[in-house]
């Protein structure tokens, strides 16, 4: 008798921690998860959703040439810079990921006054390179500086399409 309920239990664990990865991986929960994170974290939740979409296409265990990994694409350097007690491996959990790239998106939101165009240029091509390439120029909010990554065709495009039909700043 007790071990057909230390069975039945066993049955039940298993099956929780089944329905709990089926969730957490689903495509339509990554996609809630997203604008969950955007709105927490207060970033405009169709800039972040394409961002999500642009980077994995929603894929939570998508790995780029680069080593960029799961929905943000994030590396693991970039991840130990936003969060000291960062582990291998956790870029992969949805929700981990997710929540480590609207971290890296304020903190670049912050460094370029809140002006997109410049924000998205740093989250592809890397703020170092970025940096450089604004210089010490004041940064205006509402300037669009995509066109100054046009020989940058990655990084152009990719403002391009999370910010299309939009103001770029």
């Amino acid at each position: 008798m007790v071990k057909k309920k230390k069975r039945k239990l066993i049955g039940l664990v298993l099956t929780m921690l089944l329905l709990a990865v089926i969730l957490t991986y689903n495509p339509i929960s990554v996609r809630l998860m997203t604008v969950g994170v955007a709105v927490y974290y207060q970033i405009d939740p169709a800039i972040f959703y394409r961002l999500i979409r642009t980077e994995s296409n929603f894929r939570s265990f998508a790995i780029s040439r680069k080593q960029a990994i799961g929905l943000g694409q994030m590396q693991d350097k970039t991840a130990q810079y936003m969060n000291q007690d960062h582990k291998r491996g956790l870029l992969f959990v949805p929700f981990y990921n997710l929540r480590l790239s609207a971290v890296y998106l304020k903190y670049l939101q912050q460094k370029y006054d809140g002006n997109w165009s410049l924000v998205l240029a740093a989250y592809n091509w890397g703020e170092t390179n970025v940096s450089r390439r604004i210089g010490s120029k004041k940064i205006e909010l509402e300037t669009n500086y995509q066109e100054r990554f046009r020989d940058i065709p990655e990084t152009y495009n990719y403002i391009g399409k999370i910010l299309p039909g939009r103001k770029k700043a």
